[in-house]
């Protein structure tokens, strides 16, 4: 982690915490649901870990006062919750696009909920780009995404309901700072 130092980690910590926040309270007013964030991890690229359990996903770029990747990813069986709780009283003619529709819309809600509270802490702007979608395997096309940027640090947390039947990971990887 030579090139962020303790001050920069610090700093980025403060910064997820209350992305994370924000990210939470967006959560809870979407699905009517108290959801918290856990304490932000900052780790080194090569400690990222996919698994099977992270299957769905929306990923965006993010660009301006701070750059980088985030990602939004659930294990299945909170996708399926989510997405009931989202397009519950539609009756689609495609319920599997309305399902894609709806996660789309929730991380664009999420993802702007999350950046823009980082943006207002450091006084500037920050814009993300069209969501992208993952269905399946979200966590494996992230840690593809992150090695053909060249991250080298991630900070993450896990945003769950009491229960932990709902649980989301939330992830940042910075831009390289060189």
């Amino acid at each position: 982690m030579a090139d962020f130092s303790e001050e920069d980690r610090e700093r980025l910590y403060e910064l997820t915490s209350i992305g994370a926040s924000h990210a939470s309270m967006a959560f809870t007013l979407l699905l009517h649901r108290a959801i918290a964030p856990s304490a932000p991890q900052f780790r080194d690229i090569g400690e990222y870990c996919t698994d099977d359990l992270w299957q769905t996903g929306v990923i965006f770029q993010a660009d301006g006062e701070l750059s980088g990747l985030v990602a939004i990813l659930l294990p299945e069986t909170s996708c399926g919750l989510v997405a009931e709780r989202l397009v519950h009283d539609e009756d689609p003619e495609d319920p599997d696009e309305a399902v894609e529709s709806a996660l789309r819309e929730l991380g664009n809600i999420v993802a702007s909920h999350t950046m823009s509270a980082m943006a207002d802490r450091l006084g500037g702007r920050i814009l993300l780009s069209v969501p992208v979608l993952v269905m399946e395997e979200a966590d494996l096309a992230f840690a593809s995404m992150l090695r053909e940027r060249g991250a080298d640090h991630y900070v993450e947390c896990e945003l769950t309901d009491s229960a932990r039947s709902i649980r989301v990971r939330l992830v940042f990887a910075p831009e390289s700072k060189g």
